[in-house]
């Protein structure tokens, strides 16, 4: 982890804004949540349904929860998620918004005017040409091919991330991580790892470690080794594991 001040206070290291949830998904934002709170990230803001908003209190108790106008995020929520962003260090947005046209439409406006380093997964990996200046998409390989039409290659992967001026770690048995003039590949994991939330919470470990002053290629890097590891471990320990296992495992994997 980068070096903490001896005088520094709450929310010096780390304020991570998730926005995510819909009425058929409350698992993948509180996922993505723990997946930053366990980077070790100071304050954490999921901003989901109010339908979910008691099943987050029971996963945590240092969640500051903002809740959307609808049981999902529609237009009526971009500004005041604007304006909450100016506050915080990251937003991760995506985890379990749902593909309905009136959250696509509010996902477009919040990416064309978002000014802090944002991480892009799931739902919200729809096509735009408008990121935040910051900007990491987190495609798994079946997802990088909706939306650029091209195989995940480490040639394609490359060249989209040049294109569209933006770092990718493309999800698969090995990771493909690059930006315009980076590019690496990260092999730790296990098949025991597919199960539903596992990308939520590296999402979410990724943005903490962003907020925590990591630049983007290199929390993409620790992000994906770290759950690979944290995966290997646990593989050792039990035939099979939840995501929720993972997040919180990650502690003692980035100790070591």
């Amino acid at each position: 982890m980068e070096n903490r001040k001896p005088d520094s206070h709450k929310g010096d290291n780390g304020k991570v804004l998730i926005v995510g949830g819909s009425t058929m998904f409350h698992g993948a934002p509180l996922l993505c949540s723990l997946g930053a709170e366990f980077s070790g990230a100071d304050l954490i803001f999921p901003y989901i349904p109010k339908e979910h908003v008691e099943a987050a209190k029971t996963h945590s108790l240092n969640f500051i929860i903002q809740t959307f106008e609808d049981p999902m995020l529609t237009s009526k929520d971009v500004k005041n998620i604007l304006h909450f962003s100016q506050k915080v260090d990251v937003v991760v947005i995506g985890p379990g918004l749902g593909s309905d046209a009136k959250t696509q439409t509010a996902v477009k406006k919040l990416l064309a005017n978002l000014k802090v380093p944002t991480v892009v997964d799931a739902s919200a990996l729809i096509y735009t040409n408008s990121y935040p200046k910051e900007t990491l998409l987190t495609p798994h390989r079946g997802e990088f091919k909706a939306l650029t039409g091209d195989d995940p290659t480490t040639k394609n992967v490359q060249k989209w991330a040049k294109s569209l001026g933006v770092t990718i770690a493309c999800k698969g048995p090995e990771d493909i991580i690059a930006n315009s003039d980076q590019l690496t590949l990260n092999k730790t994991g296990t098949p025991q790892m597919t199960v539903g939330g596992s990308g939520d919470v590296l999402s979410g470990l990724i943005g903490g470690l962003i907020a925590q002053g990591y630049d983007l290629f290199e929390a993409a890097q620790i992000g994906t080794k770290t759950l690979g590891e944290t995966g290997e471990l646990l593989s050792q320990r039990q035939e099979t594991f939840r995501a929720i296992d993972i997040a919180k495992e990650i502690p003692f994997i980035l100790n070591d």
